[in-house]
C-alpha cells in the first residue's frame, strides 16, 4: 500500500521513505514519506492560505464537511483498524468485542464519538454590556493554521481529538504524526480529503532522527497554535520553541496516576477493575494506573488476585482475534520498561508475576505485578507506560491520598470503596485532572481532559474545546455616534496626593514584615521619590512561597461561600 503526505489538496510523494515496523514481528509494515523542511513549509503556507476563506465558510458548513468525513470513516473503519494494529500493535478486537474498548476497531468507534461531540460545539456568543450607547459581546474567533503533533499509543483519536474540533471551530490544520505509528492516519487523511476545501486539512511526516516535522512545526511563524499529546521531555521542547513568537499551546502529558484500593472493597471484583485499568493497551495509555496502593488489611488477598489475572493474560499479535494485550509500540519503549523492571528488582522489589520479555519476535513483555516497593523507587516515582504495576502497602486513608498527590504528574487518578461516600470524598483531595471512583478509564462522555502539574498545560474535549481553539474577542461597539467628554483645566493639572509617612510592609504567612532593604518609589507626575518599598530577599520570597503551599489544603477545602466573604 502506497502513503503520501497531503499538502494543499493534494497527495504528494517525497523523494524518501521511511520503514515502519510491526511491533509484533518487527518486519516493515509499509513505508512512510519523509518530508523536507520545503514540503513542511508548503504546507503551513496551504493551511494560511486557506484560512480566511474557511474562517468565513458558516460554522454550519463546516459542520457539513466533517460529518461527510465521518462518514467515509465508518465506511472504511476495518481498512484503519487493521492499519492500526499493524504498526500499533493493539488488538483489533471486533464491534461488540470486550477488547474493542482498547483495540483498534475501538480506536475507531472513539474517533466517531469525537466527531459527533465537535459537531455539537456551539460558540456562542455572550452580552456583558447593552446600554443606550454601547454593546459589548464577547465573541470566540479561529486562531489560524494550527498544528496537530500526534503520539504513538492512539494515533487516529488523538488525530480527529484534535483536527475535529479545530476545523469546525474555523481553523486550518496541518497534522504530524508520530514516525513510529503514521500510516493509520495518512491513509484517514487520504480518505476524507475531499470532504474539506484545500489546504483546511494537511499532514505531514517524517523521520525524525533526519528532519523533525514537529520541530519545525512549533517554530514556524505560520503556525498559531499548537497541541501536543506526548512525552513530558518533548512537551517542555514544544512549550519552550512556542514561547519564540507566543503561539499558543496545549500540552497532554505524561502521567502517574494512582489507584486506592480502600480495606472494605470487593476484592476479586476490584482487582479486575484496576487490571483492566492498568494494562489496557499493554500500559501504553497516559491516564492508565501506574501506582497502586492497597490497604494493609486486604493487600495479600488482592496481591493474589492480580497475580492470576497477569499470569492468565494472552499476549500476542494483535491481529489473532484471541489476544488480549499485544507488544510495546516500538524498542525504545521496551527497553526502557525492561530497565524499570531490572531497576524494581535492584531496589527491594519483587516479581509476583511476568517480569520478563517473551521468548519471540517482537516487543512482547509479560504483564508484571511487582510487590516490596514504596516511594523514592523508580517504578513508583516515574512513569513507566508499559504492562508493569506495582502494588504498595497503606494504612490510613489520609496517608493514602498525600502519598498519591505527591508526584510532579497529576493527570489521573481513581479510589475503589464500597462505601461510595468516603470514596468520592477522596477522589475529591486527589490533585490530578480527571477522577474516578470504582473505576479507571471509564467514559466520561466529552468531559474536559488534562492534567494538573507536569501532566499538560490547557484541556481537551468537550465543551473545552471551544477555549482551546478559539480565541476571545471583547468588542464595544457604539450604538449612535456621541461627543467625547472634554477635560477640564482642573482636570488636567490635579496631581497625586502625597504618600505621607505611611510604612510599607510585606506579607508572609499573615504577618506584616519589613524589609531589611528598601528601594524609591518613584512620582511619574512629578519625577521624585514619594515612598520606600521594602525590597525582598530570596529567604523572603522561599517563605513566602512556604507559607502559600502550607496553606492551600486547608483553603481549598474551604467551602465557596466563606472564601467569598
Amino acid at each position: 500500500m502506497e502513503y503520501k503526505v497531503l499538502i494543499n489538496g493534494e497527495l504528494v510523494n517525497t523523494k524518501e521513505t521511511f520503514d515502519v515496523l510491526n511491533p509484533a514481528s518487527e518486519s516493515v509494515t509499509g513505508k512512510a514519506p519523509h518530508c523536507t523542511e520545503e514540503e513542511c513549509d508548503a504546507a503551513v503556507k496551504a493551511a494560511q492560505k486557506a484560512f480566511p476563506g474557511w474562517r468565513d465558510t458558516g460554522i454550519e458548513e463546516r459542520k457539513k464537511c466533517l460529518n461527510a468525513a465521518m462518514e467515509i470513516l465508518k465506511k472504511n473503519s476495518d481498512l484503519i483498524a487493521t492499519l492500526l494494529c499493524q504498526e500499533q500493535g493493539k488488538p483489533k478486537g471486533g464491534e461488540t468485542d470486550e477488547r474493542a474498548f482498547v483495540g483498534a476497531s475501538g480506536e475507531m468507534a472513539f474517533c466517531c464519538s469525537i466527531i459527533n461531540r465537535a459537531l455539537s460545539l456551539d460558540p456562542h456568543e455572550d452580552v456583558t454590556l447593552d446600554s443606550d450607547n454601547h454593546k459589548c459581546t464577547v465573541h470566540r474567533r479561529p486562531i489560524g493554521a494550527v498544528a496537530g503533533i500526534l503520539p504513538w499509543n492512539y494515533p487516529v483519536a488523538m488525530f480527529f481529538m484534535k483536527f475535529a474540533p479545530a476545523v469546525v471551530l474555523g481553523n486550518t490544520f496541518v497534522a504530524k504524526p508520530s514516525p513510529f505509528t503514521p500510516l493509520a492516519t495518512l491513509k484517514t487523511c487520504e480518505l476524507i480529503k475531499d470532504c474539506f476545501p484545500p489546504g483546511v486539512l494537511n499532514i505531514v511526516t517524517s523521520a525524525d532522527a533526519k528532519f523533525s516535522c514537529g520541530a519545525f512545526l512549533t517554530g514556524h511563524p505560520g503556525i498559531r497554535k499548537v497541541s501536543f499529546t506526548g512525552s513530558l521531555p518533548t512537551g517542555k521542547a514544544i512549550m519552550k520553541s512556542c514561547a519564540d513568537d507566543v503561539k499558543r499551546v496545549t500540552l497532554e502529558l505524561g502521567g502517574n496516576d494512582a489507584a486506592i484500593i480502600r480495606k472494605d472493597c470487593d476484592v476479586k471484583k476490584v482487582a479486575a477493575g484496576v487490571f483492566k485499568g492498568a494494562f489496557a493497551n499493554t500500559g501504553q495509555v497516559c491516564v492508565a494506573i501506574k501506582r497502586c496502593y492497597v490497604h494493609s488489611s486486604i493487600y495479600d488477598e488482592f496481591l493474589k488476585e492480580i497475580k492470576d489475572l497477569a499470569t492468565t493474560a494472552k499476549v500476542g499479535d494483535g491481529m489473532d482475534p484471541t489476544t488480549d494485550y499485544g507488544p510495546l509500540n516500538n524498542k525504545m519503549q521496551y527497553d526502557k520498561v525492561l530497565s524499570f523492571i531490572e531497576d524494581s528488582q535492584k531496589e527491594g522489589g519483587v516479581i509476583e508475576a511476568g517480569g520478563r520479555a517473551m521468548d519471540r519476535k517482537g516487543y512482547f513483555i509479560e504483564p508484571t505485578i511487582v510487590s516490596g516497593l514504596k516511594e523514592g523507587a523508580r517504578l513508583v516515582d516515574e512513569e513507566q507506560f508499559g504492562p508493569v504495576l506495582p502494588i504498595i502497602k497503606f494504612d490510613d486513608d489520609d496517608d493514602a491520598v498525600n502519598r498519591a498527590n505527591n508526584s510532579v504528574f497529576g493527570l489521573g487518578g481513581s479510589v475503589w470503596s464500597s462505601d461510595v461516600e468516603k470514596a468520592n470524598e477522596m477522589a475529591s483531595r486527589l490533585q490530578s485532572g480527571t477522577v474516578w471512583v470504582n473505576e479507571h478509564l471509564g467514559n466520561t462522555n466529552g468531559a474536559p481532559f488534562g492534567g494538573f502539574k507536569q501532566s499538560g498545560l490547557g484541556r481537551e474535549c468537550g465543551t473545552a474545546d471551544i477555549a482551546v481553539w478559539t480565541e476571545t474577542q471583547s468588542a464595544k461597539l457604539a450604538k449612535k455616534t456621541f461627543d467625547l467628554p472634554a477635560v477640564t483645566e482642573e482636570e488636567a493639572s490635579r496631581t497625586p496626593e502625597p504618600a505621607g509617612d505611611r510604612e510599607y510592609k510585606m506579607v508572609i504567612d499573615g504577618e506584616l514584615v519589613s524589609g531589611k532593604e528598601t528601594f524609591d518609589v518613584i512620582n511619574p507626575a512629578t519625577g521624585e521619590p514619594f515612598a520606600k518599598a521594602p525590597h525582598c530577599t530570596e529567604d523572603d520570597c522561599d517563605k513566602a512561597v512556604n507559607a502559600a503551599l502550607k496553606a492551600f489544603p486547608k483553603w481549598e477545602a474551604t467551602p465557596l461561600k466563606e472564601r467569598q466573604q
